[in-house]
């Protein structure tokens, strides 16, 4: 890549403040090509959709810090996003999970080859569940979404310890050790096992042996309490191109899995420690990054990116959405942070990276939506099924197609003039197909001759 070292005199450690269409101070703080016009140019498109507001965070280590903002941190007040914004993570929280187990096995408090029956007696006590198998998803443990209470609440009631006593009371997935399935239920025990072990509160726990040693000011665990200085408020995608506000679940069913707030800066320093043995052992670090089936480790992705080796993981969580790749021989970390819920953000984590690391430009597809949506959108509603244990349920809402997978969150789908449809919080193009008859009866997700096909069953 391109040395960012080149642009330390210019760069203040806060970060860069770069609108979207290339203010004078953008002309000045670029040395060589350009770098932040080129992460402008991957980002412009998104942006002018609304389908990401955020910023864009880039460090090599040993350089400044590079952190752009873009659009609106309040479309109510209008005000424009700051490199200082506050977002929450969503799952990008895992890996700050991971690392407090290995720092309290570090300290001798647990080992993760321990079952948990050993910390959490009362849950599933005949069940024989490792701590690293809560680690990297093969528990068996059921998902967070998949509970009761969750969609009878709304995601907003209970208390941390009724979760995991309903995690407690659902049937595992598989028997522990013999598949994967991603499932933020095991981060939650997790989290209940570092207070079990530590004696502190979860958010305590990673304030005091993570954030307070390397200066991360503005990062904290969700809970009640005063208003954050810099935290944005999140939207979800509404119609073509505007957004509504909304809630993100409560804390009691995201700590330990999705329940940190955090800024591009503060990202940026976590990284470097982490990356740079600053916080965990050799050992402890290989354990965290290894890949153990499914390109997973420890709350970390482990995969290649341009023939290059990363670790990083991703967050979608109700108006926000994250990411955040380390790119290890490169010793370089993109951090991506919206108060959008739009996985709009794949398609920017690739187009960033590749303007990072010198590679050919990502054009994002083009689409373009119907100025009118089908007059007979309940043909659409039903139920389709992609096999076992996995259905989208499709329904009319107010002249709006909402899509739903299980028990999660409704997506709207807005129809696009080839006939498609598509939704701006997973940017996934969907289409339906009509039998002989005439009836509406298979839902394909995605484009191509191997897109998945769910079958109607109601």
């Amino acid at each position: 890549m391109q040395s960012i070292k080149s642009m330390a005199s210019y760069a203040c450690a806060v970060g860069l403040m770069v609108g979207l269409t290339g203010s004078p101070t953008a002309q000045q703080l670029v040395a060589g090509p350009d770098l932040a016009a080129r992460i402008d140019r991957a980002v412009a498109p998104y942006v002018s959709v609304r389908d990401f507001m955020g910023v864009v965070a880039v460090q090599r280590d040993g350089d400044a810090p590079l952190v752009v903002p873009y659009g609106q941190a309040s479309v109510e007040l209008g005000v424009p996003h700051r490199a200082t914004d506050v977002f929450l993570i969503g799952s990008m929280s895992k890996q700050f999970t991971a690392v407090s187990i290995l720092l309290l096995e570090q300290d001798g408090k647990l080992k993760t080859s321990d079952p948990i029956s050993l910390y959490l007696p009362d849950f599933k006590p005949d069940a024989p569940i490792t701590i690293e198998q809560l680690l990297t998803h093969s528990s068996g443990v059921a998902d967070i979404y998949s509970l009761k209470r969750y969609s009878e609440t709304g995601g907003q009631g209970g208390s941390f310890a009724d979760v995991i006593r309903d995690l407690g009371a659902m049937a595992l997935t598989h028997r522990p050790g013999t598949a994967f399935a991603y499932s933020n239920g095991g981060y939650s025990l997790l989290a209940a096992i570092i207070e079990r072990t530590s004696g502190m509160s979860y958010g305590d726990y990673l304030a005091t042996r993570i954030f307070e040693p390397l200066g991360m000011t503005s990062t904290s665990h969700d809970q009640p309490g005063p208003a954050v200085a810099n935290r944005v408020p999140g939207y979800d995608p509404w119609g073509r191109n505007a957004l509504t506000s909304v809630m993100p679940p409560s804390a009691i069913y995201t700590t330990g899995s999705g329940s940190l707030w955090s800024s591009g800066a503060d990202l940026l320093a976590w990284s470097s420690a982490l990356h740079g043995e600053r916080l965990l052992t050799r050992a402890s670090y290989a354990k965290l990054t290894r890949d153990y089936g499914h390109a997973y480790g420890y709350g970390v992705s482990v995969f290649t990116r341009f023939g290059r080796d990363v670790v990083g993981h991703d967050g979608r969580v109700t108006g926000y959405a994250s990411d955040m790749a380390r790119y290890l021989k490169e010793r370089t970390t993109i951090v991506i942070l919206s108060n959008v819920q739009s996985v709009a953000r794949d398609e920017i984590r690739l187009s960033v990276a590749a303007a990072v690391l010198g590679e050919p430009a990502v054009a994002p597809e083009t689409r373009q939506f119907a100025d009118r949506p089908s007059p007979v959108v309940n043909d659409f509603a039903g139920e389709y099924s992609f096999g076992p244990g996995f259905a989208v349920s499709i329904r009319e809402s107010g002249g709006r197609l909402l899509a739903r997978a299980n028990e999660g969150s409704d997506s709207e789908l807005v129809q696009t003039t080839d006939g498609a449809w598509f939704s701006r919080v997973l940017y996934a193009t969907v289409r339906f197909e009509r039998d002989q008859t005439g009836q509406v009866d298979r839902l394909i997700w995605g484009r191509g001759d191997r897109a998945p096909v769910g079958r109607r069953i109601r």
